[in-house]
């Protein structure tokens, strides 16, 4: 299987012109105004990209102000010390540190930094999308709504995505060479974005096609399962997310998916060790990712992935 390259810039900068080449090309283009003293100027980023997602490491020693042009893609900063002020069509807000804030597809950000450093992670606006359809809500019903999360325990859980995230383009061989591992991490993130930032699958009863439903509740026990396939949740976890009752969430997965809770967790999983088995590297065992998915048996385990995927879970090594 042909290997993704990972393109890795670093930059370091007194120069705001150079600053403003830099995040133009990468990112949108803008107007920036430095409040303050200019001789103070300095600006770092250390960046990875690779198929369509990059991460950033972003350092400013200066407060600015900047204006720019909307975003086409999901942009999300998690801020590891300062504080910035954004302002995107009537929503204002603020993050500091510990706190994670999307740019609005869109919607051109009127932003005010002070001294700030954070990460940034950028994807497809298409992926999160899909997400949402898998929801039942049509790409152009979709949107973001807000720009902080819906609670303080959906912004632990960007900020964990985050560094996920990071881990999976660092060192000599990044895991996302893997064009499988690429896009599951692009998929993991989409899904965690959808699950942790208001949108419109939270609010919207919507019927997608004949025989399918999707309604709000329901939509946001689903985000919440794919959010955290990798913990070991409880129904009663995943009803309080959706704001349901236990058995109303279980009414409401054999009425619209003819299965349960659990057992759609299960898919999940399973479907999650299948991307691994299929991007394992030299160290990996069946055992260890059967494992790792909360599979503790793993002659179970071999048995349901012959059920589901109809052939033997093994390994496929990278070359």
């Amino acid at each position: 299987m042909t290997s993704m390259s990972v393109e890795r810039t670093e930059m370091s900068s007194h120069e705001p012109g150079e600053v403003y080449e830099l995040i133009a090309q990468r990112y949108v283009d803008h107007r920036s105004r430095i409040l303050g003293r200019p001789e103070e100027f300095m600006f770092r980023s250390a960046s990875a990209h690779a198929g369509g997602m990059t991460v950033d490491h972003i350092d400013w020693e200066a407060t600015m102000e900047i204006s720019a042009d909307p975003f086409d893609t999901i942009l999300i900063v998690s801020v590891l010390n300062g504080r910035f002020d954004v302002t995107s069509g009537r929503d204002n807000r603020r993050a500091e540190q510990g706190e994670a804030l999307m740019y609005l597809p869109g919607v051109p950000p009127e932003v005010i930094m002070d001294r700030m450093t954070y990460r940034v992670a950028q994807f497809p606006l298409a992926a999160a999308e899909r997400v949402a359809d898998r929801l039942g809500v049509k790409a152009g019903d979709f949107r973001f709504e807000r720009m902080t999360p819906v609670s303080p325990a959906m912004n632990r859980r960007w900020m964990a995505t985050m560094t996920y995230l990071t881990r999976l383009f660092s060192g000599p061989e990044p895991a996302v060479t893997h064009p499988l591992m690429l896009s599951a991490a692009i998929d993991a993130a989409a899904a965690a974005a959808v699950a942790v930032f208001p949108n419109t699958t939270m609010t919207m009863d919507y019927i997608a096609g004949p025989g399918r439903t999707g309604p709000a509740a329901l939509r946001r026990a689903i985000a919440y399962i794919e959010a955290h396939a990798a913990e070991p949740i409880r129904p009663e976890q995943i009803a309080a997310a959706a704001g349901l009752s236990v058995r109303g969430l279980q009414a409401a997965f054999r009425r619209h998916h003819d299965t349960t809770p659990t057992a759609f967790l299960r898919r999940i999983r399973m479907e999650r060790a299948n991307q691994e088995l299929l991007a394992a590297g030299p160290d990996d065992t069946f055992a260890d990712i059967a494992r790792r998915w909360g599979f503790a048996a793993t002659r179970g385990f071999a048995a349901e992935y012959r059920r589901t995927f109809g052939r033997t879970p093994r390994p496929q090594r990278r070359d």
